[in-house]
């Protein structure tokens, strides 16, 4: 049996989305919550910290600056087209996390601490999962492109971990996690006869064309962060293939030193510019859009000006 409740009925203060699940989905959670112990917990928010971000953007700079560009061109597309169809999807489905409305399903750890747990716009909506959809296609490219055994079987396993986190920890229901590795998987499958047929260029143009319709409907903060790296990796891989061409490295300190820096300067630079809009707290167009040009100019910077340093410092 399916519930559905409409928001406005359950929240006062934040009274946005919609909140529709099978009761089969609360068993589940209230199941799984209820082995919660500091050694569990700690365990989920390792595996929903292999799905975050940050590490996201380790993994990809150890395969393109560190590694093989070619395989940090096609990790980046599967993802890029992931998380923009996810973000669309999000933006019509609107459903809200669901420990925002069931008493039972605790919030462990929230999508994003630092924020008000109870205000969709800034957690995000909860269909589908991305850190399901993006750890698949993330994982599931590296698989497609590697022969080492044992490496596969980590990509296989770490999604799966990823996304049971996920529901241990309460932001998502069982079908978000489902639609996430769906998702993904068509993410890998489509996007890589793409890429292997006409180029890592004309995917991500199709990708930018096709996310353009979420500027009109896609409210929350993920959309244009989103729409924002995938805007600035295109612009880079373009200006560093024409400008810079740098080359893989074969040193281990090389290796480690260049997706290490580059983290780095990613958080430095969004810390800067984060700086001008950090008194204003409303929910205004302006900073979704200033959040979209942040994400595009910091993901352009790494990309497509960083490697420079390689060259000119030999690192």
């Amino acid at each position: 049996m399916i519930n559905t409740i409409i928001s406005l009925e359950l929240s006062k203060e934040y009274n946005m989305g919609n909140v529709f699940y099978f009761e089969f989905e609360i068993k589940i959670m209230e199941w799984l919550q209820s082995f919660e112990n500091p050694i569990l917990t700690t365990a989920a928010k390792f595996f929903t910290l292999l799905g975050d971000e940050y590490l996201m953007i380790v993994i990809l700079g150890l395969c393109y600056w560190s590694l093989k560009k070619d395989l940090g061109r096609k990790v980046s597309l599967s993802v890029c087209a992931s998380m923009m169809f996810s973000t669309l999807i999000k933006g019509i489905f609107l459903r809200r996390r669901p420990y925002m409305d069931n008493k039972s399903v605790k919030c462990i750890r929230a999508a994003h601490p630092d924020e008000d747990i109870m205000n969709p716009t800034t957690q995000g909506y909860s269909l589908p999962s991305m850190h399901s959809s993006n750890s698949v296609s993330e994982y599931g490219t590296i698989f497609k492109n590697i022969k080492n055994i044992l490496f596969k079987i980590v990509c296989i396993l770490l999604p799966i971990l990823i996304g049971l986190s996920r529901i241990y920890l309460g932001v998502h229901y069982p079908t978000d996690v489902l639609a996430g590795l769906l998702i993904g998987l068509l993410s890998v499958i489509i996007f890589s006869i793409i890429e292997k047929k006409y180029g890592y260029k004309t995917g991500f143009i199709i990708i930018l064309l096709l996310s353009l319709i979420g500027f009109f409907y896609c409210k929350d903060a993920e959309f244009y962060s989103c729409y924002g790296v995938t805007l600035g990796l295109f612009l880079g891989f373009t200006y560093e293939e024409k400008k810079i061409n740098f080359e893989n490295s074969k040193k281990w300190w090389s290796i480690i030193l260049r997706p290490v820096l580059g983290l780095t300067i990613f958080i430095i630079i969004s810390a800067i510019l984060k700086l001008p809009v950090k008194n204003i707290t409303s929910d205004s167009y302006f900073l979704l859009l200033y959040r979209f040009f942040r994400y595009t100019l910091s993901t352009f910077v790494i990309i497509g000006l960083y490697p420079y340093l390689f060259k000119k410092f030999k690192i």
